[in-house]
């Protein structure tokens, strides 16, 4: 039986500019990932990249087709699957992101992810999943309210 994970925070930022931080390469590179090869269309690739550790080239990809490109209220995408350095390829997921105005400085983002297996394979992409998604979180609102990068940029 597939899984679902939602999350929710509120970011100080119009939103467009917290969409932007989703599709944008440049903006993503300093809250969320090492990599990323964005098409910013319906049926547009959504990839992303994180390296393993500093010193190798191995490392963690995600890979969807953007199913719903409808700024700056949603950004959802189709077939996403989590591949690790191993060789594990785990998917397919949906992951739907909605960004609705509270007030004209702040915009609620909404994260729900699904298609999580509970199959023992998933075990440990379940148990980051969570956590994962919180920190990527804070550091988007990092981002956007403070200009902060990821730690070592």
């Amino acid at each position: 039986m597939a899984e679902t994970y939602e999350t929710r925070i509120t970011v100080k930022a119009p939103p467009e500019r917290v969409f932007e931080a989703f599709v944008k390469v440049g903006d993503l590179l300093n809250w969320f990932c090492d990599a990323a090869v964005i098409g910013k269309r319906e049926g547009g690739n959504w990839a992303l990249g994180w390296y393993a550790d500093e010193e190798g080239d191995a490392g963690y990809h995600m890979l969807g087709r953007i199913e719903s490109y409808a700024p700056p209220r949603e950004l959802i995408v189709r077939d996403l699957t989590f591949s690790t350095p191993e060789g594990e390829a785990l998917g397919p997921m949906r992951l739907s992101m909605h960004f609705a105005e509270e007030t004209p400085e702040a915009t609620a983002v909404r994260i729900l992810q699904e298609g999580i297996s509970d199959e023992p394979g998933w075990d440990a992409y379940r148990a980051g999943l969570g956590p994962g998604w919180e920190r990527s979180l804070e550091y988007l609102k990092g981002w956007l309210e403070e200009g902060k990068k990821l730690p070592g940029r």
